[in-house]
């Protein structure tokens, strides 16, 4: 296919893991059934939109020196994922689903006794309503539109195993745990209690402190940390150290290598982990934001992680080495509140299109004082004045009454986990606390 001839846009989008989370967590909030449907062959559903030609195949009746003109969409083609995509926005439009002006492939249908929502993740489609009646209403239209198969209550999706209960829901990801660590042999290497020890620090060069480490193959380093990326999905107990890790795909090393089967096998050892959502009675947001200073030690540069709650529901988490070195621990930590501020906005947009957003403020859980104060008070000093405009952002969401930052102290930050390796006495009691609320309950919650 040429470009400009053959197709233009290929874009097609792909449901936001935050939003799927979001929608598990509301129907164990608000006793949603949850139920997941399958299209077969989708992509031959939709017609092209320009004229596309083809060789005839081998063993096709035709005569020769001609070709085919395409009528439908098919696998190969470059654009057939964004046609189908296009093709079924078309079918769910038409059935009085309205998209979410915040995540392309979230849809919702909202009457006075109905209450249905849709996340859209290729072919696989994911259910959540109030009323059984307009899921089964929903299930014969879209029959009649495409070979179309009801999955039941989801039990495993794009890679999740999920378990509902009368009121909590468990999501985790032991089959596929278990088949990478087959495919990269992950039980020979020694047993582990955590993800990456507390003293390792990483270099361009291997383990800080030690002697440059040798190559090793940059295709095999690179399998290794996509597979790891993809688990992150559903632990964030090893979104840390999988970001450290992930820096290095340029020129991996042997103590690189190390470090990321040092994750595989943490992760091996602990697939039986869950997350776990409870209901709750007043599924409010509530934000964990946490930054270390100077961290990285070749840049200086500062790590900083936050983590979102819906009730006692862990939807998102984020661990990043952000960007520029920053001169003190409270600019440290402002940059990481303003990075929370707009993964808070987001998501409030999207509670907001279904009619779930608190009306209160968003609890940020701070545990630096001075951070909190340049929150409140537009004062410019020495420690402040250099920083950009685009770091204040935190500093009008404060006023505008969208969020509001509270002090904790450091042993309730549970974003700590997110902003370096953790010794064993921190890590584990932290672990245990966002992936089974049932030991914790989140502060700021009713």
């Amino acid at each position: 296919q040429i470009y400009g001839i053959d197709f233009v846009e290929v874009f097609s989008p792909v449901a936001n893991q935050t939003t799927i989370r979001l929608i598990l967590a509301l129907a164990v909030h608000y006793d949603l059934e949850l139920l997941q449907f399958d299209i077969k062959l989708a992509f031959v559903t939709s017609k092209v939109d320009r004229p596309v030609f083809m060789k005839i195949p081998p063993g096709a009746k035709q005569s020769p020196g001609k070709v085919w003109k395409l009528k439908k969409s098919l696998y190969g083609l470059k654009q057939a994922p964004r046609l189908f995509n296009e093709h079924l926005n078309q079918v769910l439009k038409e059935q009085g689903f309205m998209r979410s002006e915040k995540d392309a492939c979230l849809y919702f249908y909202k009457t006075k006794h109905i209450f249905t929502v849709l996340v859209i993740v290729v072919d696989d489609i994911l259910l959540a309503t109030n009323n059984k009646n307009h899921a089964k209403q929903f299930e014969l239209t879209m029959q009649r539109k495409f070979e179309f198969k009801s999955m039941g209550s989801p039990k495993y999706m794009i890679g999740m195993n999920l378990t509902r209960g009368p009121t909590y829901l468990t999501i985790s990801q032991q089959e596929y745990l278990r088949e990478i660590s087959q495919r990269f042999q992950i039980e020979r290497d020694p047993p582990t209690k955590l993800p990456a020890a507390s003293i390792m620090k990483l270099t361009t060069k291997g383990f800080a402190g030690k002697p440059d480490s040798p190559s090793v193959n940059i295709k095999k380093y690179r399998s290794i940390v996509g597979a790891l990326n993809y688990a992150v999905l559903t632990r964030p107990d090893v979104a840390t150290s999988v970001s450290m890790a992930a820096r290095f795909l340029h020129c991996p090393t042997e103590d690189h290598m190390k470090f990321a089967r040092k994750i595989l096998r943490y992760l091996h050892d602990t697939k039986e982990m869950k997350l776990t959502y409870q209901k709750t009675q007043n599924p409010d947001l509530v934000v964990y934001a946490d930054s270390s200073h100077g961290d990285d030690t070749e840049t200086r540069r500062s790590r900083y992680g936050y983590m979102i709650f819906l009730g006692n529901a862990l939807i998102c988490w984020k661990s990043k080495l952000g960007s520029g070195v920053k001169l003190s621990t409270a600019e440290a930590e402002y940059v990481c509140a303003t990075q929370a501020c707009k993964e808070i906005m987001w998501v409030k947009h999207l509670l907001k299109e279904l009619d779930k957003c608190q009306k209160y403020p968003v609890i940020i859980n701070e545990d630096n004082q001075a951070c909190i104060s340049m929150s409140k008070n537009p004062v410019v000093s020495g420690r402040n004045k250099h920083m950009e405009i685009k770091m204040h952002y935190v500093r009008e969401c404060v006023k505008k009454n969208e969020v509001s930052l509270r002090y904790i102290g450091t042993r309730d930050q549970l974003a700590d986990i997110l902003t370096k390796n953790l010794p064993s006495p921190i890590f584990v009691p932290i672990r245990e606390k966002i992936m089974n609320p049932g030991a914790h309950k989140p502060m700021g919650m009713c």
